[in-house]
């Protein structure tokens, strides 16, 4: 699978540049955990629907309250699980 394909799997392909350019540093870690999401729910129709509702509402809370909202790029899939668990 590529960067793109996972990006597809997850619904949220239109986000790709700033995903990939959201490190300051220039690192790229972060995008192994967008394989991981997408492995997980490649299979499941109804989590494969709502990813990116959950997605995007992450993002524009991102923008309207972070100093820094790129970097909600970098650390998604651990404000997902945050947000599960609460």
């Amino acid at each position: 699978m590529t960067f793109r394909e996972a990006l597809q799997t997850l619904g949220i392909e239109e986000y790709h540049d700033r995903i990939y350019n959201s490190n300051s540093h220039g690192e790229l870690y972060h995008l192994e955990q967008y394989f991981y999401m997408a492995e997980i729910i490649k299979d499941k129709e109804e989590d494969r629907k709502l990813f990116p509702e959950v997605f995007k509402d992450i993002v524009k809370h991102a923008e309207e309250n972070w100093k820094r909202p790129e970097s909600v790029f970098q650390h998604i899939a651990q404000i997902i699980i945050d947000s599960k668990q609460t």
